[in-house]
C-alpha cells in the first residue's frame, strides 16, 4: 500500500464514528498470547461487560486458538478486521508493533491508545535509549521516536518508576500507576484461560518435582541487541550444569526472551527448555530461585520474595555495545551478582542448596519502590480507570 492509499485509508477511518467501548488488543507480532495484554484482555472479557473486546492476532492460527476457547479474537487480515479497527474507540497494547504497520496505524490512529508495556525497565528504553550513544543511529532513532510517542495512557507500577523510567521513555498524555496485569496471576491459582499458551506438561512436572523435595531454578536472561547469549558465549557449560543439577536434585528451566526463536534441541538430564514465545508467568510461583542478567522479569519476581541470582558475565560488553542501563546496576539488583561460571555454582550451592538468603531487606526495599499496589488487582484497577475516564 503506497502513501496515497494510506492517506485515503486514514481519511476514511477518521470519518467513521467511534464506538467508545469497542476495544481492540494487540500483542507482539510473531509472539503469541503472553504478557500484560494477555491478562488485561482476559480480565476485560470476564469482568468488564461495559467493554466490547477483540484480540487482534497477526496469524490466522493464533486467532483460531483463542476463538476455540470462546474468546473474541480476529486475524488482522480477516475481511471484517478493518471495519472493526476503524470503529474502535480504544486500542490497547503492551508493545508498538501495530504502530509500525502503516495500514494498522491508518485505521487506529484516531482511537484512544493505552500502552501497558511489558516490563519495568532496567535498561534504557524509549527516549533515554534514543539519546544514548550505545547502538543507536538516526534511522533507528526516528523509528523509536514514533513508536514511543502519541499515547493517551501509559501504565506504570509506582510513582518512582513513572518519574524515573516511564515518564522519560514515553510521550503520553497521562501515566496511571495501576500495576501490571501479568503480575496478578503470580498471586492466584491459574485459571483455564491463564493457562492458554502455557507449557502444561512442564507446569505439572514442576509441581511434582517440588512435592518430592526438589528445587526449581528458572533461568530467564534478556536478549542481546547485537546477538549472543550465555550458552553461545560459553558462559554456561551445559554438560557441567546438567551434572550439577542431577547431583543436587535441581530442575533447571531455561526461558529465553520472546523475541528470540530457539530451535528444539536435545538437552541433557536436569535441563528443561521452554518455548521462548510461551507464557512463563503461571509458572513463576513454582520457582525457588530466579537466575537472570538484565531482564525486567526480576522486578516481577520480587512479588514472591524469593532469592535472585544475577549472572552478568558480559556486563561491560552489554552496557557499551547493546544497551545502556537506566540505573546503577548494583543498587538496583537485590541479589547475588556473579561474573564467572565457577562463582555461579558457588552461588547455587549457597542459595539453592543451603538456603542462604542475604538479600531479603534489599528485595523488600526495591519491591516497595517498584509496586504501589502489590495486591493482585492490577487489571481491575486499569479496567475501572478506562471505564471511568473513556466511557
Amino acid at each position: 500500500m503506497d502513501q496515497s492509499e494510506l492517506q485515503k485509508l486514514h481519511k476514511v477511518a477518521a470519518s467513521v464514528p467511534k464506538q467508545k467501548n469497542l476495544a481492540v488488543f494487540f500483542g507482539r507480532s510473531g509472539i503469541y498470547f503472553i504478557d500484560n495484554v494477555k491478562y488485561f484482555f482476559l480480565h476485560c472479557v470476564q469482568h468488564q461487560p461495559q467493554l466490547q473486546c477483540c484480540f487482534m492476532t497477526f496469524t490466522k492460527k493464533d486467532a483460531n486458538i483463542l476463538k476455540e476457547q470462546g474468546l473474541p479474537a480476529m486475524w488482522v487480515s480477516d475481511p471484517n478486521a478493518a471495519a472493526i479497527m476503524a470503529r474502535a474507540g480504544l486500542v490497547i497494547s503492551d508493545d508498538f508493533i501495530w504502530k509500525e504497520q502503516p495500514s494498522l496505524w491508518a485505521l487506529l490512529s484516531e482511537a484512544v491508545s493505552i500502552q501497558i508495556w511489558h516490563g519495568i525497565p532496567l535498561k534504557a528504553i524509549g527516549f533515554p535509549e534514543i539519546n544514548s550513544s550505545v547502538n543507536m543511529n538516526p534511522e533507528k532513532a526516528t523509528k523509536l521516536s514514533f513508536a514511543y510517542s502519541g499515547y493517551d495512557e501509559v501504565v506504570s507500577t509506582s510513582p518512582y518508576f513513572t518519574e524515573n523510567a516511564f515518564g522519560k521513555a514515553f510521550k503520553a498524555k497521562n501515566f496511571i500507576e495501576s500495576g501490571y496485569p501479568r503480575n496478578d496471576v503470580i498471586m492466584r491459582r491459574p485459571s483455564k484461560y491463564d493457562m492458554i499458551n502455557v507449557d502444561r506438561d512442564l507446569y505439572g512436572d514442576m509441581v511434582k518435582f517440588r512435592k518430592m523435595g526438589g528445587k526449581v531454578v528458572f533461568f530467564m536472561p534478556t536478549f542481546r541487541d547485537i546477538g549472543g547469549g550465555p550458552f553461545e558465549d560459553g558462559a554456561i557449560n551445559i554438560i557441567r550444569l546438567s551434572e550439577f543439577c542431577q547431583q543436587n536434585d535441581i530442575m533447571f528451566i531455561c526461558k529465553f526472551h520472546p523475541c528470540l526463536t530457539v530451535s528444539k534441541v536435545a538437552l541433557p538430564p536436569g535441563i528443561r527448555m521452554m518455548n521462548s514465545k510461551s507464557d512463563a508467568y503461571p509458572l513463576l510461583s513454582l520457582c525457588d530461585v530466579l537466575l537472570t542478567d538484565y531482564s525486567s522479569i526480576y522486578f516481577d519476581y520480587l512479588l514472591l520474595d524469593r532469592p535472585i541470582i544475577f549472572y552478568a558475565y558480559d556486563f561491560e560488553d552489554y552496557t557499551t555495545k547493546n544497551r545502556e542501563l537506566l540505573y546503577d546496576f548494583d543498587s538496583m539488583t537485590p541479589g547475588k551478582k556473579v561474573m564467572k561460571e565457577d562463582d555461579l555454582y558457588t552461588a547455587f550451592e549457597d542459595i539453592v542448596i543451603n538456603n542462604i538468603d542475604e538479600y531479603a531487606k534489599e528485595r523488600k526495599r526495591l519491591r516497595e519502590l517498584s509496586f504501589s499496589n502489590p495486591d493482585g488487582k492490577s487489571a481491575h484497577r486499569l479496567g475501572e480507570h478506562i471505564i471511568s475516564n473513556y466511557l
